[in-house]
């Protein structure tokens, strides 16, 4: 089975009509990964798979119809309601088929109306609509739709024993048509307990309609503890409600400010100490060079003072110098018979410096200081940094001491919460006498639930046990004996299929979780108990090994490979798609997922991820298996998610 196109028209966050490829690009590209933000769509588009397939059996809502109604755009007026087609290919009966499914439904009122339509190679086939839900079971039972519809979010709870050996249960049984087993048992036991009823003598009728008698009046007050159990929690909700209503107004009060006086008050101290730390440290940096800070424009005017005199003094002692050399040079051109208009530019040139330097040595100079005199200076920025943080710092101290002294103020007298106080206290006792009530109720009802199991025990054990003394009929005798002759072959047959196929899906685990753990030696055999679906690790060194004693990210792959282990079981080849694919797990984990899991998990994988899980590393490394990408992101203008062919970045 391969899906081809998915549709989706105003439902979820999805507004208006939209189309998503999904066939994989080529037989080595079968990833289809989409990326989005939290709340962009990932999960809808899930549950909506789940839907068109499995309609009121999808294992998204209890409601059914309230989770149809919720499930239309919101956006778009109800009475048009949604619609989602699917397009797929499967072999049946050896041949291959295309389907297209489309399921939509509209609100009119409070009534919900859906309808379903399927075309079987571009034809609608009325007998395929009519029996929708009998035909997907064939090639994907809703019962092991969870091995290939899967949520990452949660996929850790599938390592936990019971949850494990509940998905192993389901899986095992719908795999192997062992549910079928199961219900020919059931209905064979039904026959023979309606046969011996039949020939009980009046005696043990008399003690059987004594039983059910019985049974009936602990079923009837089980059941009026249960009603009065719903009565109480009902109560205890509105409780619960006006209780937090009296805690809103005991906080508008001001009550939770007055139990924090003590902290306010201790916070203030604190402040105010910390300000006159501050202010010392102030006061100390000021006998140092701080005041110097006043006058840094006249300081600045110094330093550039010293600067223009130390030129000046620099050009008086080379002056003469320089008026020898100039006239040198001349003497020595006019030797030499240089060219007239060469010795005019120079001359030019000679004299302008000169006048220039002559120009300098007349600026006055009435410092006299040398350089190292103004060392002292280079530090006034480090000082004015240091002193504006302390400013800084003091000033914040001042405008926290200010506000604690603000609460304090506006902190109510103690005497103005009696009567919330009261309040709280009585609703409080209240709702503790309808917690103990109810605590009072559930224990009632387990006591009779388990009186009503034991009854039921010993109403069965009477049928058998009489029955085998009264057979007078030898047409319901061999009924009888047959029917436990084949409940005992069922049996049988049952726990050898059991056998042979668990060996296989505990060798298929196994390899899976190799596959992914990539420790050596790690674990080294997994069992499954074929009468509770239980089942154990063991580790290179052949002890038993918990799996809670494994790490999170252990436990999570060991999920992944329970799952791996039934679909690729199955036997059927159907494509996985994985919600929120490396939810929880660290980074080697994450590795080993990307590297061994997604690429070869079925012949297409459609995986709803976020950019911290499939990041830019993880798309390089998995991009020679990706047939398709789809940015899913919300579109303020049309009010709706759409797909883009690309990714995150």
């Amino acid at each position: 089975m391969i899906f081809e196109e998915f549709v989706l028209e105003n439902v979820g966050i999805y507004k208006g009509r939209h189309i998503v490829n999904l066939l994989p690009a080529s037989s080595k590209k079968v990833i289809i990964l989409f990326g989005g933000l939290n709340g962009s769509g990932k999960t809808t588009l899930l549950e909506a798979l789940q839907l068109v397939l499995y309609g009121k059996f999808a294992k998204t809502t209890v409601n059914y119809l309230d989770y149809l109604a919720k499930m239309i755009n919101r956006n778009v007026d109800p009475v048009d309601g949604a619609n989602l087609e699917l397009q797929f290919r499967h072999f049946r009966e050896g041949k291959e088929e295309a389907i297209r499914i489309r399921r939509s439904w509209s609100l009119n009122g409070k009534n919900i109306k859906e309808s379903v339509e399927v075309q079987r190679d571009g034809v609608l086939d009325p007998v395929i609509t009519e029996r929708w839900y009998e035909y997907v079971e064939e090639f994907i039972p809703a019962q092991i739709a969870s091995l290939f519809f899967f949520d990452g979010e949660k996929i850790e709870a599938f390592a936990n024993q019971d949850k494990a050996a509940l998905l192993l249960r389901i899986g095992i049984q719908a795999l192997l048509g062992l549910d079928l087993v199961d219900r020919l048992d059931t209905d064979l036991l039904t026959i023979e307990r309606k046969r011996k009823a039949q020939l009980q003598s009046q005696q043990t009728i008399d003690e059987i309609m004594g039983l059910e008698k019985e049974l009936k009046q602990l079923t009837i007050e089980n059941k009026n503890i249960k009603q009065e159990k719903t009565e109480i929690k009902l109560s205890l909700k509105d409780l619960k409600i006006t209780q937090d209503k009296f805690k809103k107004e005991y906080r508008r009060e001001g009550g939770e400010l007055f139990e924090q006086r003590q902290l306010i008050e201790n916070d203030l101290i604190n402040r105010k100490q910390q300000l006159l730390e501050k202010n010392k440290e102030l006061r100390e940096i000021a006998t140092g060079d701080t005041p110097l800070l006043l006058v840094s424009d006249l300081l600045n005017q110094v330093d550039e003072q010293v600067s223009l005199e130390q030129e000046v003094e620099h050009i008086g002692m080379l002056n003469q110098t320089l008026i020898k050399r100039d006239n040198a040079i001349l003497k020595l051109l006019k030797q030499q018979q240089v060219a007239g208009s060469a010795l005019s530019v120079l001359k030019t040139f000679i004299t302008k410096d000169k006048t220039e330097r002559e120009e300098k040595l007349k600026t006055e100079c009435y410092l006299n200081l040398n350089s190292s005199a103004l060392v002292r200076l280079e530090s006034l920025g480090d000082i004015k940094k240091s002193t504006k943080k302390l400013i800084k710092q003091a000033q914040i101290l001042t405008d926290q001491i200010e506000a604690y002294e603000r609460k304090l103020d506006s902190i109510p007298d103690p005497s103005s919460l009696d009567g919330i106080n009261e309040k709280l206290k009585n609703i409080k006792a209240e709702i503790e006498q309808k917690e103990f009530k109810l605590e009072q109720l559930i224990q009632e009802s387990e006591r009779l639930q388990n009186d009503i199991v034991r009854k039921k025990n010993v109403l069965n054990k009477t049928y058998e046990d009489n029955a085998r003394e009264q057979f007078i009929n030898e047409t319901k005798r061999r009924i009888l004996k047959h029917s436990e002759t084949v409940r005992e072959t069922l049996e049988k047959f049952r726990i050898a299929m059991l056998k042979k196929h668990i060996n296989k899906l505990e060798s298929l685990i196994l390899d899976s979780f190799q596959n992914l753990i990539r420790k050596e030696n790690f674990i080294s055999g997994i069992e499954i108990n074929p009468m509770d679906y239980s089942f154990k690790l063991y580790t290179g060194n052949k002890e038993s090994l918990a799996t809670e004693n494994l790490s999170a990210g252990e436990r999570q792959l060991l999920a992944v490979s329970i799952l791996w282990g039934l679909s690729r079981a199955s036997g059927r080849p159907l494509p996985a798609i994985i919600d929120t694919p490396l939810s929880r797990l660290d980074g080697q984990h994450r590795q080993n997922l990307v590297e061994n899991y997604f690429p070869q998990a079925s012949h297409q994988v459609i995986l709803l991820s976020t950019d911290e899980e499939i990041n830019k590393k993880y798309y390089k490394e998995l991009k020679p298996a990706i047939g398709r990408t789809y940015h899913i992101c919300y579109d303020e203008e049309l009010q709706s998610s759409v797909f883009k062919t690309d990714y995150l970045f």
